[in-house]
């Protein structure tokens, strides 16, 4: 008598279906790249309930996420930076400020300079004053306009 191989001998176990399956379980495993065929044989499912699942509106139009993997080992050398950083911080020895000669406002700093022939005062003479103080009028009152329309 012959003998013939069922499919049942060399079929892999199927998997245990987990008594609950929750859509971020799914929304990971897309996002690592398992698509639907290895959802069903990761959770033991059928055809239909795998259907059934992605008729929910969180996993609805989702598929898996495609995962390319480099040819080599690529590694971050670099420091670490500090995403919340908002300035470049300055080690420079020297500072110099830049008076407030009553026309300015707030006097500007400048940092991170040692040469002297950075002027340490600017000055503006009383058209140049008139001109600032004019411009600056009708911007004011154009921005006024434009928040009455």
């Amino acid at each position: 008598m012959i003998e013939a191989r069922t499919n049942d001998e060399n079929a892999t176990p199927k998997a245990a279906t987990p008594e609950t399956i929750t859509t971020s379980m799914i929304i990971e495993d897309l996002e690592n790249g398992t698509d639907r065929n290895g959802i069903k044989e990761k959770y033991g499912l059928e055809n239909w309930e795998v259907a059934q699942m992605f008729k929910h509106p969180a996993l609805k139009g989702r598929k898996a996420r495609k995962v390319r993997k480099m040819s080599f080992n690529f590694v971050d050398d670099t420091p670490a930076v500090d995403p919340n950083q908002l300035s470049i911080p300055d080690n420079s020895p020297t500072q110099t400020n830049i008076p407030d000669n009553g026309h300015m406002g707030n006097p500007i700093e400048v940092t991170g300079h040692s040469d002297t022939s950075i002027p340490t005062e600017v000055e503006f003479t009383d058209d140049e004053i008139n001109q600032m103080e004019g411009d600056a009028w009708e911007r004011q009152m154009q921005s006024n306009n434009n928040l009455n329309l």
